[in-house]
């Protein structure tokens, strides 16, 4: 299983990356009641830091098994 997610970590990060603005958008739009001018900027921070949590979470990862 890692080494699939080691191989497809790109494509993986950016299915992340979309499903959570997504979700980041709606959340608070809807649920802390913000508007639009907050939620989306909140929306690109997490579709920009996501890959960068997600390649990291992968290397911990390698480290780990590797030791």
């Amino acid at each position: 299983m890692l080494n699939f997610l080691l191989a497809h970590k790109i494509a993986v990060g950016r299915m992340l990356s979309m499903i959570g603005a997504t979700a980041t958008v709606v959340i608070f739009e809807y649920s802390f009641g913000l508007s639009w001018y907050i939620s989306v900027p909140v929306g690109v921070l997490a579709y920009v830091t996501m890959p960068i949590l997600w390649a990291g979470l992968l290397d911990s990862l390698v480290l780990k098994t590797r030791r």
